[in-house]
């Protein structure tokens, strides 16, 4: 996994604060320690997340991590044939 502890820390705080308990996951590149660059993927697990409160974590984000290309996936569960893909190769924060 590519992300620093406190990058690490940040996502987390910024997910949580919408839903405490929202599981979060990084997939993609930066789940990948064999690739270079990348975005930072997130999928996060929530029953009670929607766009607004997507929008809020990624604007915490923003700011906490600076300027920085990040996707978020929100699912209430695993039945979504892509998020199903995903969390073959996901690693959990």
């Amino acid at each position: 996994m590519r992300l620093t502890t406190e990058e690490r820390e940040a996502i987390k705080a910024a997910v949580r604060a919408q839903d405490p308990e929202a599981q979060v996951w990084l997939f993609g590149s930066r789940a990948d320690d064999s690739k270079r660059g990348g975005d930072i993927d997130l999928l996060v697990f929530s029953q009670i997340m929607g766009w607004s409160e997507k929008g809020d974590v990624w604007w915490e984000l923003q700011e906490r991590l600076g300027e920085q290309k990040i996707d978020i996936v929100v699912a209430k569960d695993r039945s979504d044939p892509f998020v199903r893909m995903v969390m073959e190769k996901a690693v959990r924060l």
